[in-house]
């Protein structure tokens, strides 16, 4: 017999009970930012190849004209390609915002469908905020369920983020607390996601986001219409977490209800890569504001860190410049010589620039028990220890724990509109960048989230 009180029933119950007029004031600010940041980064996004790729897929499918392209012009298409499209427009980049407590990048898998079944059915700003809000709660507490054990073999953005789109979907589809129960289970056995990618940067990071929205907009619509989903999907034997994670945190799932929401410890990226390599890029930072720094005097690096950042950016040879984006001998290096993280840095070229490749075999990265032992206490903190010996002897030595755009060391709204401004500039002309931006700032105000894309 079911257990009425097992983890996903009330997790489903917490995530049915998330309303707008509940949300604190902080919660509906961090909420917008997240709306403005992955919309900019998708406009960006839709530029990349792999975005092409996904668009030419699409072009002689049938479509309807019920969501927008964050991109140039803003087409429109039907609801479940602009989920997809969007989705792999904004993690494309690695310029998404991400959680650090569950490791995942929740943008990405909440707001491309938030606005696709938004904009089909003519929500209003407040349902976004309020199905957005939900969506990053699930997917949060799920990764950190699961993580940092699952990490090694999973990409959890892929394999939670259709538990992320399909709470997102089922609070914009008003479903009963029971359908949403469906919905997680329906979700949750199309868990998906391998780390194998990386190893010679493959395009299928994106794809995972894409399936997540997809998966999720299927299993919301399905379980309005009654299609019944496995109500321990979480926490049974052969449920989720089990199948996922070595070691597992159920109580993640269910503790502190009464606290505030998970979006609200949400964190955005100034650099385009991967989000562990950020605290070893702002010491970097940091290092060149005090002083001028010549590669050529540089003798020797140490990057000290916990081992999840090793395990996946330890890479002093990347394969081409996507793969660059996830090795942290190729980030130092360029930082130090380019003084730049921009997307436009990673590149083949730069990959054989003499001055780069030199400096990245000087870059030792180890995984410090200290720095290890804090991330275990904390999953919010990804801590970067530089020591550079400068020739002559000299020893220099920078730790970050938490790096800029962290949730402990935010960004505001004039960095995070300029990070949109910067992002779309070329794409989009000056009146229509303000034109959005406003409508961000104001988002709880808008009654059909369509007026946002309009004129």
């Amino acid at each position: 017999m079911e257990q009425s009180l097992s983890p996903t029933r009330l997790l489903a119950g917490h995530l049915h009970g998330i309303r707008y007029e509940r949300l604190s004031p902080h919660c509906v600010e961090v909420a917008k930012l997240c709306v403005q940041d992955l919309v900019g980064v998708a406009i960006a996004g839709s530029q990349k190849r792999e975005a092409e790729i996904w668009r030419t897929y699409y072009r002689e499918k049938p479509t309807l004209p019920q969501a927008t392209l964050f991109a140039p012009h803003f087409p429109k298409v039907s609801a479940e390609q602009a989920a997809a499209l969007n989705a792999v427009a904004g993690h494309v980049m690695d310029l998404d915002d991400v959680h650090n407590a569950s490791i995942t990048h929740l943008g990405v898998i909440t707001i491309p469908t938030a606005f696709a079944l938004g904009q089909k059915l003519g929500k209003s700003g407040r349902e976004l905020l309020a199905a957005v809000a939900a969506g990053y709660e699930a997917g949060a507490r799920v990764g950190a369920c699961i993580n940092p054990s699952s990490y090694h073999y999973w990409h959890t953005t892929g394999v939670v983020g259709g538990l992320s789109a399909a709470v997102t979907a089922a609070k914009l589809l008003e479903l009963s607390e029971e359908q949403l129960l469906d919905c997680l289970g329906s979700a949750g056995t199309q868990a998906a996601g391998l780390w194998e990618f990386l190893a010679s940067g493959a395009m299928s990071k994106a794809l995972h986001t894409a399936n997540a929205n997809l998966c999720g907009l299927r299993s919301a619509e399905l379980a309005g219409l009654g299609f019944t989903g496995a109500h321990t999907i979480l926490e049974g034997e052969r449920g989720l977490v089990r199948a996922l994670a070595p070691e597992y945190h159920l109580e993640r799932l269910t503790q502190g209800f009464d606290g505030p929401l998970q979006i609200e410890e949400n964190s955005f990226k100034p650099y385009a890569c991967c989000r562990h390599t950020h605290s070893a890029n702002t010491c970097v930072e940091e290092l060149l504001r005090e002083r001028p720094l010549d590669p050529a005097d540089i003798e020797e690096i140490w990057d000290d860190t916990y081992r999840t950042a090793v395990n996946t950016t330890n890479n002093p040879y990347p394969e081409n410049g996507y793969a660059a984006k996830f090795s942290l001998q190729f980030c130092i290096a360029a930082a130090l010589v380019l003084r730049d993280l921009s997307d436009r840095v990673f590149t083949q070229e730069n990959l054989r620039r003499p001055e780069i490749r030199s400096l990245m075999d000087k870059i030792r990265v180890r995984v410090d028990p200290d720095l290890e032992e804090a991330f275990r206490r904390d999953p919010n903190q990804w801590s970067h220890r530089l020591t550079i010996r400068l020739r002559g002897g000299e020893v220099i030595t920078r730790q970050v724990d938490y790096p800029i755009g962290d949730f402990k060391n935010p960004f505001d709204w004039q960095m995070a509109d300029q990070k949109f401004t910067v992002l779309t500039d070329g794409l989009l002309e000056p009146a229509c960048q303000a034109r959005l931006l406003d409508c961000f700032h104001q988002l709880e105000e808008i009654e059909d989230i369509n007026e946002i894309f309009e004129g």
